[in-house]
């Protein structure tokens, strides 16, 4: 039923008990203007499709419709849109039961809805709705799904106060406070116990980043997939801040002045009370990496003319017209949660990222990422202050869960064996073995030598390659070599003492400083261990062909 045909129903009672009709629209708590003269209502949601349609609802009691409605419209005007859309389903949910659950107790509950339907006077209604309410109670326990009891209670308690004369028992709406609740297990902390859900390691972040270096695909899904990871890494936002990102926002702080840019992301925040989208912001720098993958991709936006709406940095490809002729029809060409969601896993399928850890494809999610940036914050130090301002949270309430994770997802003891079997996974090295005799060593001049001479402690001279760059090298060399797509390790050298002495610092390091400090080398370490096995192979391969 639409609002419009309640209030014909009810016209004559209303008019008798002098409430107000439902209205045909209203001005939510943003300001934005909600049509509510239809069936389904499409809320003023910008960074998700949120509607809600009473026709396939309609089989309820048109006195508990009228409440309903009304709540519903009070919501909109104390909160968010989102808030109040997730609010009225909840309810709804409640007391006429899911298509999903048949127990006896949903059957019955189910058969209670139907039976009020009929009911026309507020006396005969107040003592159905209370048994049929106590049903509703007892269907949300039986389905664990008690957290669905605090709106309940809400709609009931607020309409028992403002609409008592159509048949709600305001001592009723008191007893309800006496309801036990069990506090609900907080999902975050589930999900972060578990290895296919909680933040990456430590050697699947190393891959995760290399194949985000790797990736040059121009194509505006690929740059789109490359920046949406990258944001998510770099930041730890959930998806609406970033759906919310728009091009205006990637500014140069210093642009007019003859000084090195400075690059900063206003990031819009979420969440806040009485706050909508887009009024709060808060600034973060970008780094070269970053900076580069943002600026393609506002290149390869530019094929689309987005006519009178803003340009968001997450472009769609056309309008969303659910969103036209609504509050939020400035969102049109912004993507959804959804969408933004579907870039990060296609990203991670697309590259064929395999966990060194599992031996399987990397489950690579927003919510994994966020994760991922919350404890690599704990352990880097961070206040509990510093983490909340960093994840958009109000408090400190939701941050706790980090610290008890701090060093848990880093690789604490890696050994030789490890460090062989994880090497040639995580495929750090880029260059190309060669023979100390061959053409291209006799090319390279004694500056270009690499040696060498250990880390902690000091052992013999290791001639271990050549550096293959033409200009000049800014790399440190011999640990930043192993990484260069440009180093040309020798294939006689003694890569095994170069690995040994490097997982002897490791072990040493972690002793006198800690685990994050010892960690920092374990990427060359791994790169060491893939040229191990590389210049074996090349050995293996000469005594064949002799």
């Amino acid at each position: 039923m639409t609002n419009g045909e309640i209030n014909r129903a009810l016209g004559a009672l209303l008019r008798r008990l002098r409430l107000p009709q439902l209205p045909s629209h209203i001005i939510d708590r943003d300001g934005r203007c909600m049509d509510m003269a239809g069936a389904r209502w499409t809320f003023n949601v910008p960074t998700r499709y949120a509607s809600f349609d009473w026709a396939s609802r309609s089989d309820g009691n048109v006195i508990v419709g009228y409440a309903m409605r009304r709540w519903a419209a009070m919501l909109l005007t104390q909160q968010s849109a989102a808030s109040a859309v997730n609010a009225v389903t909840a309810v709804v949910c409640a007391l006429r039961g899911t298509v999903r659950d048949d127990s006896p107790e949903a059957r019955g509950l189910r058969r209670s809805w139907i039976s009020m339907s009929v009911i026309e006077h507020p006396d005969d209604l107040r003592v159905a709705l209370c048994l049929h309410f106590g049903k509703s109670v007892q269907v949300l326990r039986t389905r664990k799904a008690m957290d669905e009891f605090y709106p309940l209670r809400s709609w009931y308690r607020w309409s028992a106060e403002i609409l008592e004369c159509l048949g709600f028992d305001g001592e009723f709406a008191l007893n309800l406070d006496d309801i036990a609740v069990a506090a609900r297990h907080s999902r975050m902390s589930v999900e972060l116990e578990d290895d296919g859900s909680g933040p990456l390691w430590d050697t699947e972040v190393t891959v995760l980043r290399r194949a985000l270096a790797e990736d040059r695909s121009p194509e505006r899904a690929h740059v789109m997939e490359r920046a949406a990871v990258a944001l998510s890494l770099a930041y730890g936002r959930n998806p609406s801040n970033f759906c919310l990102l728009r091009e205006t926002d990637l500014q140069n702080h210093l642009e007019g002045f003859d000084v090195p840019p400075e690059w900063v992301l206003s990031i819009p925040r979420i969440k806040k009370l009485g706050q909508g989208a887009r009024r709060q912001f808060v600034e973060e720098r970008v780094g070269d990496e970053l900076l580069t993958m943002l600026q393609d991709l506002l290149v390869v936006n530019q094929s689309i003319d987005c006519g009178r709406h803003p340009r968001p940095i997450f472009l769609r490809a056309d309008v969303a017209s659910w969103r036209v002729g609504t509050g939020v029809d400035e969102y049109a060409y912004h993507m959804t949660i959804k969408e933004f969601l579907s870039l990060i896993r296609r990203f991670a399928r697309r590259m064929k990222i395999v966990s060194p850890r599992t031996g399987s494809p990397l489950h690579l999610t927003s919510r994994r990422l966020r994760y991922t940036f919350a404890t690599t914050m704990v352990e880097l130090g961070v206040s509990r202050r510093q983490l909340a301002t960093m994840l958009d949270h109000s408090d400190t309430q939701h941050v706790q869960v980090y610290y008890a994770l701090k060093g848990s997802r880093m690789t604490r003891i890696l050994d030789r064996a490890a460090a062989m079997r994880l090497g040639p996974l995580m495929k750090l090295f880029k260059g190309v073995p060669i023979g100390a005799g061959a053409a291209e060593a006799r090319r390279v001049g004694a500056s270009k030598q690499v040696r060498f001479v250990g880390d902690v402690g000091v052992v013999p001279p290791v001639e271990i390659g050549a550096c293959g760059k033409a200009q000049h090298c800014s790399l440190d060399p011999p640990f930043s070599c192993y990484l260069c797509p440009k180093f040309q390790p020798y294939v006689e050298a003694d890569h095994e003492a170069v690995l040994d002495e490097l997982l002897r610092s490791r072990e040493d390091r972690c002793q006198k400083l800690g685990l994050r400090p010892s960690v920092q080398m374990d990427d060359v370490i791994y790169a060491v261990a893939e040229v191990v096995q590389l210049v074996a192979g090349h050995d293996i391969k000469k005594c064949k062909s002799t």
